[in-house]
């Protein structure tokens, strides 16, 4: 075999390798899910799947967002138990799931009365624009009212946020900001907090505590950068199509390559 056809044959073959790896995302229709712990007043947690005790997610403390996880697309019931205890639920609630999507199931509200539940929120993994972040605000404070974030001297982000919704995903420039959260439409600053994001990759920041209580805070987690967090190395589509995609030029390169040197022998 030549050196181009053995060239050729490496490259088709790291192409079959990239198939086979592709992430259970791809593939087999399943959906990377997280859940967030999200409640000021409930106990840590333990988190169970169709009746299944999760191991990642025993004994999850307030304002813990796991590591995403890989689940079937289709309805899942998720339940959540004090930890240690499975005597009566905190919340058991039914999820459905579309395959390729990924998202974060926060427990919010409060246990004293009564509001604690299951809320979900689908996530944005697709790769922002060259140079910047993609950021969206989520309101998990259930005692406070509608809010705006405003980057400190500049204009406002998301204006109007309710419990216990997210916004939309905004598109920034790389960079640190101070991030203030205002009451909804005033310049009344519930939490202010300094916020350092990379180009290339996503956030959620999350409003967590209670007003009440006086623990107001920011929780910034990442969703997205190159490869998925914690996902047993699944690769993003974004990233695993420009990998395909520089394999099938090298393939159809190499092959080019021979046809003409067999052409002109």
């Amino acid at each position: 075999m030549s050196r181009v056809s053995r060239l050729a044959a490496i490259l088709a073959a790291a192409l079959v390798a990239l198939a086979l790896a592709v992430p259970a995302l791809a593939q087999d229709g399943q959906a990377q899910v997280r859940v967030a712990h999200l409640s000021p007043d409930a106990p840590s947690v333990d988190v169970y799947v169709n009746g299944t005790p999760v191991p990642e997610l025993q004994n999850v403390p307030f304002g813990t967002v796991s590591p995403y996880l890989t689940l079937p697309a289709g309805s899942q019931q998720v339940t959540v138990y004090p930890a240690g205890d499975t005597s009566q639920p905190v919340i058991d609630a039914s999820v459905d799931l579309a395959g390729g999507s990924a998202y974060t199931i926060g427990a919010v509200g409060l246990v004293s009365d009564g509001s604690l539940t299951a809320q979900v929120y689908e996530d944005d993994l697709s790769a922002p624009s060259e140079g910047n972040a993609k950021v969206r605000a989520v309101h998990a404070v259930p005692d406070a009212g509608a809010v705006d974030v405003v980057p400190a001297g500049g204009e406002a982000l998301i204006t109007g946020l309710e419990f216990p919704n997210a916004s939309d995903y905004a598109e920034v420039p790389a960079g640190t900001y101070t991030l203030n959260v205002n009451a909804a439409g005033t310049d009344q600053t519930l939490i202010t907090a300094d916020a350092t994001v990379e180009a290339g990759t996503n956030y959620s920041v999350f409003a967590i505590g209670s007003a009440e209580a006086g623990n107001l805070s920011l929780l910034p987690v990442v969703d997205s950068a190159m490869t998925m967090p914690d996902t047993g190395g699944s690769v993003l589509p974004g990233r695993l199509a420009a990998i395909s995609a520089a394999l099938a030029l090298g393939v159809a390169a190499a092959g080019l390559y021979a046809l003409r040197r067999r052409t002109t022998a």
